[in-house]
């Protein structure tokens, strides 16, 4: 599902606007984990990426269940949704032609691996930072289906 340009800049606004995401995985067993990450961008209007910074919980439950539920709090009101999909890791040591859902390694690496570039970690509010940099590889998740999680909603499925 293409996302639409007000989503897009929900997820893509950092610094001041501190954008967090929560990335909600669960095991087979129906053990859940919540991964916060104030990074986020998107690729092809249908992915969003995040970095694999200390996701330990969130790596065990994606090679047991691939499927995902990113929320995002966004200071802005109306921009409150839930982007639901499959969702993997793509880390160093992938062969660049390993891909997921069409996204290679080569090329989320080559413009993701390394966050610090991307989004100085003094552009986003202290409480926020990781308090070492130590990324992996990106967490790709392919939005299917969101949810529009506004109070009037009563989260309904937009797609």
């Amino acid at each position: 599902m293409k996302l639409s340009s007000e989503m897009i800049a929900a997820l893509r606004a950092g610094g001041e606007k501190d954008v967090v995401t929560y990335l909600t995985t669960s095991s087979v067993s129906g053990k859940c984990n919540l991964y916060l990450q104030p990074y986020t961008d998107v690729y092809r209007e249908e992915f969003i990426i995040s970095p694999d910074l200390f996701a330990q919980k969130t790596k065990i439950n994606i090679n047991e269940n691939r499927v995902g539920l990113m929320t995002v709090a966004h200071p802005v009101k109306g921009s409150l949704w839930a982007f639901r999909g499959p969702c993997n890791i793509i880390q160093w040591g992938h062969p660049p032609k390993f891909a997921f859902h069409g996204v290679t390694a080569g090329e989320a690496l080559e413009k993701w691996g390394d966050w610090s570039k991307l989004e100085p970690y003094d552009t986003v509010a202290e409480d926020l930072r990781p308090k070492a940099v130590g990324q992996r590889g990106v967490i790709v998740l392919k939005v299917e289906e969101v949810y529009n999680l506004s109070p009037a909603s009563s989260g309904a499925r937009i797609s």
